[in-house]
């Protein structure tokens, strides 16, 4: 990479050209945008900084996009499904109060050792 960049276009043809590897490739746009919000370009030009701001930006987008992925077990027409296996449960009993079952029979026994498990990986990931 160039040591400074000034323009919008040839950061982000730049951007592309050295991390082919991003979630998305980054548009003229986005780079305006991120320059106006004070993200990178912060003293008129982009430099080294800026692009790893830019790939970081990315990377967060990512994660985002696929935890609300996980955390969706409904349907657009509103019915639940199995957070390990997917498969549609039933509707609450009528009278039965609190929130809805978020696993089977079948996958309910499982659910404290994912949780378990969760949580080892994120004490991990934290070392």
């Amino acid at each position: 990479m160039r040591l400074l960049i000034i323009s919008p276009e040839k950061f982000a043809a730049e951007f592309n050209q050295v991390v082919p590897g991003a979630y998305r490739s980054i548009t003229v746009q986005d780079i305006r945008d991120l320059t106006e919000c004070g993200l990178i370009g912060k003293y008129g030009y982009y430099g080294r900084a800026d692009l790893e701001t830019v790939r970081a930006v990315l990377q967060y987008e990512q994660l985002r996009q696929n935890r609300q992925k996980k955390d969706e077990i409904r349907d657009s027409n509103g019915a639940i499904h199995c957070r390990r296996c997917g498969t549609l449960l039933t509707a609450k009993p009528n009278g039965k109060r609190g929130r809805p079952s978020e696993y089977c029979t079948d996958c309910e026994p499982f659910r404290g050792r994912e949780r378990n498990r969760k949580w080892q990986r994120k004490m991990l990931a934290l070392r």
